[in-house]
């Protein structure tokens, strides 16, 4: 009889974590575009179809199968690799995030953000008054190992808006400017902008 308790008691956990799981990743319908790179170095485009913090669904017709990797670049959230978890019949496919645990929780944020902003209309907070900029400065990201010229846009107290012809910064990481330490909160055109406030925050 002990033992059939423990086992009852066993099952009603694993399904009150798969219950959680299944909150965490709760899929929401949200397209915008994504640029593609399979295994062989084919580039492809397709729209989202809905996503999560464990990974997306595409609409692409294009031979793939299950178990093939990509590395995808999603508008407003950056690079992220990904695998074929599932091939949808005349749809296109399910991508599991292949990520680690920080990140994955920087895009579910990210995400959580965005499709917000979309549905209740909202802007930017701009708590502080923001100058043009001018002039030429270094950000360094990638625990330090990459560095990229950068023209300042404009600037607050806050943070700074930054044109660059090299490479973006995922949202959610980390950035140096001088002796000033914030973190990539959204791309704009040609650039992206750094939030000062977050400076500390791991």
């Amino acid at each position: 009889m002990q033992s059939a308790a423990v086992a009852i008691r066993t099952e009603r956990t694993l399904r009150r974590a798969e219950s959680a799981d299944r909150r965490r990743h709760r899929r929401v319908a949200w397209s915008v575009r994504v640029r593609g790179l399979t295994a062989d170095g084919e580039e492809f485009t397709a729209h989202t179809i809905d996503v999560c913090a464990g990974g997306l669904r595409i609409n692409l017709a294009r031979p793939l199968a299950k178990g093939d990797p990509l590395v995808l670049y999603i508008d407003e959230i950056g690079r992220v690799e990904g695998v074929i978890a599932r091939v949808l019949p005349d749809v296109g496919y399910a991508i599991e995030f292949r990520v680690a645990p920080r990140k994955r929780d920087k895009i579910a944020d990210q995400l959580t953000w965005l499709i917000n902003r979309e549905r209740l209309g909202l802007n930017d907070e701009r708590e502080a008054e923001r100058r043009l900029g001018r002039g030429e400065i270094v950000a360094t990201y990638g625990n330090g190992g990459i560095i990229i010229a950068c023209t300042v846009v404009d600037v607050s107290i806050f943070g700074v808006a930054l044109k660059t012809s090299g490479p973006r910064p995922l949202i959610g990481e980390r950035v140096t400017i001088g002796e000033r330490t914030g973190t990539c909160i959204r791309y704009v055109e040609g650039g992206f902008a750094v939030d000062f406030r977050t400076m500390g925050s791991d």
